[in-house]
Order: structure tokens, then C-alpha cells, then sequence
């Protein structure tokens, strides 16, 4: 069965309608969980047949990230109950190595790419990623193709059109990559202590102003109440401005962006607008609105300052609502998800529309027996018990079935110490993301529903569609990554942006030199690339 399909059209129906971590125990809608038993023949899933004699399950060594949740950054691969009953279900002796999260992992990337020191199976942003660059016209992948039509019918139904043709994942006419699949398109939010608006008896803010009102109030008072009020921001960054993204677009820019702006494409880093999103950060800065570590302060930490009660506003997508008791010493916190500020001239949102996939698999050229990861691949995008799995977990640990039906618990340690869910629907789900699939909407109480049908529809509200989106890398800036538009690490913007907030340099020579030395150094080539495929793309002359 589809779940993507199945995903989105009840996202559309109810105005993107999505659940998240905290379920509850109800009745599911499909069929009996598989209940466990003897292990399936190797591919069961796919195209395994009857044999009188056992076989030796055959072995796919992956490689994937952690995607930063804390269960699966303590991980003993070897030896976890997950990775263990994935093998079981599918027929396949899986060897996953678990890297890190983001920038990190690109770097990971990076390394074992140039090293040569590569699995069957790799989780990639795309054929085109950095982290390998020109890998596909170095024969480093295969053509997946012929393979898929083979022994991946699943793969091909189940997976849309739309993302088949994706540039991550298609080249020439010719399928390098897998696409695994986001649960819906948007989903990040701006989060609020909305216990600490209604001490403050302050109302949902809306412009930047109301922003400003808000943070300065949290910064006068002990938010917390822990008798520290210095120890609260308005806003809390994270470093690399990642889950940070918030303002910018109020002044009609974006630093991941390209816009078309008198007859070409342009990246929003080098729009003169970027330069009033500079100066309202900067001014954040100076009044201590926003942490003074942004550009250190890695993910962990972060995510440890929001549920200490550091944060006053926080980005965040809609699966990390949190839960019950999560802050600490805070029993009362609550938060509400809310619209990006309008600014000053109207431009409001938060991040720009995706393609809808998640990451790419790829399989490198020198894998022996490819047959078998698309087979193992096909399982996981049709089997009844995959997709219990990626839902429930492991059958009497994360779950029991009774008379048919499924009851799911959120507070089973075995679910939320350490966020485990995220290990089986997300960070080892071959196919991306099942936080919101249809079994997991099954499971959700009325409350939780309502909550996540209005943060779905907040999350839509923020986002827009950029005039990159589907653009492929481009060739001028093959490897150089420091030229690519955006905020990661050792980015030519984000080196410019740190020295202007924390006032090493000025903003109008800094942003015009950087502006300059972007262009010269590939940049002007990247703009011609960028608008002649946009006008083809999109049909303009």
C-alpha cells in the first residue's frame, strides 16, 4: 500500500494535517500487526520463494545519519533491538554504520567519498551533494534503472512521479538515487512560550514589532523562575543558523534563495534586501535578544537550552511539539506554534517549499548483488510489516495488539527514552519519514489531532515557493562549496554574516565585498546557469 499517497492526500484534505511524537492508545485501521515468529526467507518482501532448506540472509552494509536524536547518537549498531528486528522482518543481515546529523555529516561524507571506503547502500542529499561531487560523471554510482524495473515494481508505484524526475535524483534521462520522502512539503514552525506571553499578558505576536515588544519583556524578567534573568533569549540560534531561519524573509530575502529579479535568477544572499535582514539580526544581537554563542552553539546544546527555559521563541518542525514534562522544572510550560512575522513592507514567511524528498539513496558502482538493496528497497515501500514497523516499533516492546487492534503508548520508556520512535520511523526508515503516516494518525487522541491540524496549517502559511525550487546543482559552483548560496558551515555568507553581527566588520563594505568576491570567484558564471535554466524551465523568453 502507498503510504506517501495515502499522506498526502489526507494532508491536503485537512489542511496538511499531520501528527507527531505524543500518541496514544486506540484502534488501528489495518490489519493485524505482524505478531513475529520465524524470520522470512532473504527478500521476503520483495520476491523471495519457498525453500526447504534455510538460507544465509544476504548482508547490505549502509551507511546513514543519526539525524539528531539522542537515541540514535548512543547507538550500539552491532547490537540494537531495531536494527535487529528490521533484519528479522526483512530477510536481509543488515550492517548499518550510523554517522552524524546535517553539516556534520557532510563532512562525514566527504571523507569516506574521497577515501573510497564506501557501503552497498549510502543516504545522500542528492546525486549532485558536495559531499561527491561529480560523482555520477565519474561512473561512482549506478544506473538504477534497469534494476528498478526489475526487482523494484513497488519502488515505481509507490514513490510519485514528481520525485522521480527530481534533479537529486535523476541525471540525463538516466535514475542514480532512491528518493526517500518527507512526510508533507512544510512543516517547520515558530514555537512560543505561550505560558510566558499570558504572564506577560501579551498577545500572539504578529509583526516584527510585536517580536521586539516580546523579547524585550523576556529579557527584563525571570521567565524561567529559576532566579537567574539573564539566562533567557528572546530568540534562541543555533549554530550555522540552522533551525534558525526566522526574519529574514520578513524583508523578502532568503539566504538559501534565488529570486528572479530583472531578468535573472539571482541568489537572495547577494540581493541588496539582504543587507535590512543583516541589520535587524545585528540589532537583535546588540540587545541581547538572541544568545551571544549562535555561531557555536551546536544542536544539543540548543535543543538542552530550549527545555531548560532559555527560549522565548524557537524554530522547530511540527514532530518536536514537545511533551509533557519535557521542561525542566517548568510543569506549567506551554507553547503554541505561530506564524513568521509580517515585515515591513509585508513580506512575511519562514522557509521555502521543498520537493518533498527527504534524502536520496545511492548505490556505489562496486556494490556487489545490487539486485538485492532494490529488493530490500521494495520491501520497505510495501510490506504490511514494514510499515507496522516504521509506525509502532518492535511488536511487545513499543507496542502490543490486542483483538486486532493497536495500542501505542507515548510514555513506554521504550518510546520515549530518548526519543526511540525517532529510530523506527524516521532514522532507520528506509523510505524517510513515517511520523505521519496513516497507521500513526490512527493512533493520535482527538486533542492531538486538533493541535497538529492547526500547526499543519501554520506550517503551510509559513512557507512559499522559491525560484530554485527543482533547479539541479549547478555546474559553476562544483566544488566550490563555500560559493553555494546559504548558511552552512564555511560558507562565504555566513563567514560575512558572523563578522557583521558580532561587529568585526562593518555591514555596507563587508556586504559589498562579499557580494564582489561571491560574483568574481564563480558567482557571475552561477547566475547565467541559474537563469537560463530557470527560463527553461519555467518557459520564460
Amino acid at each position: 500500500m502507498s503510504q506517501w499517497k495515502a499522506r498526502r492526500s489526507m494532508v491536503a484534505a485537512a489542511t496538511g494535517m499531520l501528527a507527531i511524537s505524543l500518541l496514544v492508545s486506540a484502534c488501528s485501521t489495518g490489519k493485524t500487526a505482524d505478531s513475529g515468529g520465524k524470520s522470512p526467507s532473504p527478500g521476503a518482501g520483495a520476491s523471495a520463494s519457498a525453500s526447504a532448506s534455510p538460507k544465509v540472509p544476504p548482508k547490505i552494509n549502509m551507511l546513514i545519519s543519526h539525524t539528531n536524536q539522542p537515541y540514535m547518537m548512543q547507538i550500539d549498531a552491532k547490537n540494537d533491538p531495531y536494527i535487529k528486528e528490521l533484519s528479522r522482518l526483512s530477510g536481509y543481515d543488515l550492517n548499518i554504520e550510523v554517522l552524524g546529523h546535517a553539516d556534520d555529516y557532510q563532512k562525514q561524507l566527504t571523507v569516506r567519498f574521497a577515501s573510497g571506503d564506501l557501503p552497498d547502500l549510502i543516504r545522500t542529499n542528492s546525486i549532485d551533494s558536495p559531499a561527491h561531487a561529480g560523482a555520477v560523471d565519474k561512473g561512482v554510482f549506478l544506473d538504477l534503472g534497469p534494476l528498478i524495473d526489475k526487482y523494484g515494481p513497488n519502488l515505481k508505484k509507490n514513490i510519485p512521479a514528481e520525485a522521480w524526475k527530481s534533479p537529486k535524483v535523476t541525471k540525463n534521462g538516466k535514475i542514480y538515487a532512491i528518493p526517500a520522502l518527507l512526510d508533507a512539503p512544510s512543516s517547520r514552525v515558530v514555537y512560543i512560550r505561550q505560558d510566558w506571553l499570558d504572564k506577560l499578558k501579551m498577545p500572539v505576536p504578529k509583526t516584527l514589532d510585536d517580536y521586539l515588544a516580546y523579547f524585550e519583556e523576556v529579557k527584563k524578567q525571570d521567565m524561567n523562575g529559576n532566579g537567574d534573568p539573564n539566562d533567557e533569549s528572546g530568540f534562541l540560534v543555533r549554530e550555522n543558523l540552522s533551525y534558525s531561519e526566522l526574519f529574514f524573509k520578513s524583508f523578502g530575502v532568503y539566504p538559501a534563495d534565488w529570486s528572479y529579479v530583472n531578468g535573472q535568477l539571482i541568489p537572495d544572499m547577494i540581493n541588496p534586501k539582504m543587507k535590512d535582514a543583516i541589520k535587524f539580526w545585528k540589532m537583535l544581537y546588540d540587545k541581547g535578544y538572541i544568545n551571544p554563542n549562535l555561531f557555536t552553539n551546536k544542536g544539543a546544546d540548543w535543543a538542552k537550552g530550549i527545555y531548560a527555559g532559555q527560549a522565548g521563541v524557537y524554530l522547530a518542525d511540527l514532530n518536536s511539539y514537545p511533551k509533557p514534562g519535557q521542561f525542566v522544572n517548568e510543569p506549567n510550560a506551554k507553547v503554541s506554534m505561530i506564524e513568521a512575522p509580517t515585515g515591513p513592507n509585508g513580506d512575511k514567511g519562514l522557509i521555502s517549499q521543498t520537493d518533498g524528498i527527504y534524502f536520496t539513496w545511492v548505490i556505489p558502482a562496486k556494490t556487489k548483488n545490487p539486485e538485492e538493496i532494490i529488493k530490500f528497497l521494495d520491501w520497505a515501500w510495501s510490506d504490511e510489516k514494514a510499515d507496522n514497523f516504521f509506525a509502532y516499533g518492535i511488536e511487545g516492546q513499543n507496542y502490543t495488539v490486542s483483538g486486532g487492534k493497536v495500542s501505542w503508548d507515548p510514555n513506554n520508556v521504550k518510546n520515549s527514552d530518548k526519543s526511540q520512535f525517532q529510530a523506527y520511523r524516521v532514522a532507520l526508515n528506509p523510505r524517510g519519514s513515517s511520523q505521519f503516516s496513516d497507521k500513526v494518525l490512527a493512533v493520535m487522541s482527538d486533542a492531538e489531532r486538533d493541535i497538529y491540524k492547526n500547526g499543519a496549517a501554520t506550517a503551510a502559511k509559513n512557507s512559499y515557493k522559491p525560484g530554485n525550487l527543482n533547479m539541479p546543482a549547478l555546474q559553476a559552483l562544483s566544488g566550490s562549496p563555500e560559493l553555494i548560496p546559504g548558511t552552512a558551515a564555511g560558507s562565504l555568507f555566513l563567514d560575512m554574516f558572523a563578522k557583521v553581527i558580532t561587529g568585526k566588520e562593518q555591514l555596507d563594505p563587508a556586504f559589498d565585498a562579499f557580494a564582489a568576491d561571491w560574483k568574481k570567484r564563480g558567482g557571475e558564471a552561477a547566475i547565467k546557469e541559474a537563469t537560463d535554466w530557470y527560463k527553461s524551465y519555467n518557459g520564460v523568453k
